[in-house]
């Protein structure tokens, strides 16, 4: 990334070599993290988010599922999703995927709370204030419950383990739980 190059020129030019060595081994990393670990974390949610609404309304057929459907390939997979539905549901705005799987029942009370500020504070990327670490924590805690909630709806199918992915949707719930307890005291 450009700007991680820039700020280890800028460290080399200011910085004596061992200091400059220690920039590299211990600042650097975190700056990078800082920097890409969130909003990776979000499009996971975001993913993860429209992958269960998709399986919730039957677009996926089968046993496949997918993260991306080009309109070429719609009569290739038709017997594994809908391709047009795909779309449609892929475009919907985040709000919409998750008010639709709280209805259903997918998203419970605390994971959905949670789910709509992570949304809320995403839309602020453009602000000039733009992430505090609670917001980092925030976008991980999100994919955490987004992860555990989309495997318990993987495991869901098998009768055997039907214990399995209901205490993935417990897990889920807790920890939201705990956050937004955690949050509300904090502030």
């Amino acid at each position: 990334m450009r700007t991680i190059e820039d700020l280890r020129k800028l460290a080399e030019l200011n910085l004596c070599k061992d200091c400059f060595q220690k920039y590299r081994a211990l600042i650097e990393p975190t700056i990078e993290y800082w920097l890409f670990v969130p909003l990776a974390d979000w499009k996971q949610v975001e993913s993860e988010v429209t992958q269960m609404v998709m399986k919730t309304k039957g677009i996926f057929k089968g046993e496949k599922f997918f993260y991306n459907l080009t309109e070429g390939n719609d009569k290739k997979y038709a017997d594994d999703v809908d391709g047009k539905a795909f779309r449609k549901t892929k475009k919907l705005p985040f709000k919409r995927k998750i008010d639709y799987l709280h209805a259903n029942g997918i998203l419970q009370d605390s994971s959905y709370q949670l789910l709509d500020i992570a949304s809320k504070k995403r839309n602020q990327i453009h602000d000039a204030s733009g992430f505090s670490e609670q917001n980092y924590t925030l976008f991980h805690v999100a994919s955490i419950i987004t992860n555990l909630i989309w495997s318990a709806m993987m495991v869901e199918r098998k009768d055997d383990m039907f214990n399995m992915s209901t205490n993935l949707k417990s897990n889920a719930e807790k920890i939201a739980e705990q956050w937004l307890k955690k949050s509300k005291e904090k502030a």
